[in-house]
This record gives structure tokens, sequence and C-alpha cells, in this order.
């Protein structure tokens, strides 16, 4: 029963205690709950499984640089990974095909107690993810980790990701990523000001409504008009 696995989990475990820190532990975390959780009719994946898939995906440059193991297959293209890396270990993302791929939970734990309500609700899992993303706790790592994939112009894909997990108040930061040639990234920054919108991100804002590519100006256009409504 679903019951049993919040009834039997450690008190106070959120998710994201991992003694050691190591990918090992945080997944391991994961397997501890998933194994009091009673999965029928979802399509939770068994942990031989989760491995396995793992594997196929070990190529995607999400999967490798979030260190992501994937924890489902509903017979589609969209997948909800754990990640197992600093600086958002424990928490889970979904790896989308079409649609935005973002951290949408914080914690396996967190997931699964969707997993439970999609299936009490009759609704997917993805009806569940909330409209912002959970920002991450440790914000420096996090800044300096999205610095360090800027330099390589093959994992910007991987930023784009990250901005909706950024708290937004590293204003250098922002516009190195409106800056930079990748329009997406400018188009990613725009978004989430305009679901944050605050007076402090009028300068961002402005440099996104200015960008070069008419999708990230749109976007920031957006953004803009959200800041001084804010204000």
């Amino acid at each position: 029963m679903a019951s049993s696995f919040f009834d039997k989990l450690p008190e106070g475990d959120d998710g994201q205690q991992h003694p050691d820190g190591s990918a090992a532990a945080v997944l391991q975390a994961y397997f501890d709950a998933l194994a009091l959780f009673d999965g029928e009719g979802s399509a939770l994946l068994p942990e031989p499984a989760v491995r396995e898939q793992s594997e196929r995906f070990a190529y995607h440059p999400v999967v490798a640089q979030l260190g992501g193991y994937v924890l489902d297959d509903a017979d589609t293209s969209d997948h909800h990974v754990l990640v197992t890396r600093s600086p958002l270990a424990g928490s889970v993302l979904f790896l989308a095909h079409d649609a935005d791929t973002r951290v949408v939970f914080d914690s396996g734990v967190a997931f699964l107690a969707a997993v439970h309500e999609a299936r009490e609700s009759d609704v997917d899992v993805t009806d569940l993810h909330p409209a912002q993303s959970p920002v991450a706790q440790d914000q420096g790592a996090l800044g300096a980790f999205v610095r360090g994939l800027l330099a390589s112009d093959e994992l910007s894909d991987v930023v784009v990701c990250l901005v909706p997990s950024l708290d937004l108040a590293d204003i250098d930061l922002l516009q190195r990523l409106v800056q930079d040639e990748d329009f997406f990234l400018g188009e990613a920054v725009a978004n989430e000001i305009a679901k944050r919108p605050s007076p402090a991100l009028l300068p961002v804002a402005q440099l996104c409504a200015a960008h070069r590519h008419p999708q990230a100006a749109r976007a920031g256009e957006r953004a803009l008009q959200r800041v001084r409504q804010a204000g």
C-alpha cells in the first residue's frame, strides 16, 4: 500500500539526506524508498530496469552531465530522471522530447508522492508538475556549474534546462546567458523572468527584449512587460 510507504520512511526523511554525498548514495536512497512503495499501475521502473534504461540514455548530454537515472517509462519519449550529481543531487528532472526539460521535484520521495497522487486522482504525473521549478538550495554551486558548462559550446542545451532552477539573483550570470550566441539561453532567461518578475530584473529583461534573435526578443518583451507590471 502507498500509505505504508509514507509510514515507513525514516522520520524527517525528505529524500535529500545522503550521508556520504556520493552519486551512489543518492541513487540508493531512491531505491530504498522505492522498495517501500507500491508501484502497481504506475510507469515506475524497478531497480534493474532503472539501471538498464539509464545506460541506454548515457549518451544524452543532460543525463551525462547530471548523473541521471531514468525512473519511469510511460511508453512516451518523456521520462523522469533522478539527478545524482551536485549541485542538484537528489532532485528529479523531467526529460522531455517536445516540452521543457527542467527539474520538477526536489527529491525522489516528492516524485513518488506525486506518482501516488496521480494514480489516486487518475491523472498523469505531468499534470502535477509545479508551474515553477524548485530552485536549487546551493545557488553558488549551481551558478559555478552553469558557468563551467558555458565554456563548452556543446552543452548549452544542458544550461537551458538548469535556468529554471536559478533563483534569478545572480544578475551577472543572467546577463552572460542572455548575451550568449545560443539564443535559446536568452529565451530561457526571459521565460523565467516572466514567471518571477521583480524590479531588480529590469536590466536583464531589457537586455532580453533587445535580443538580436526574434524568438528571444519576443520572450524578452513579455518578460519586460511583466517586470514593469510588478514594479
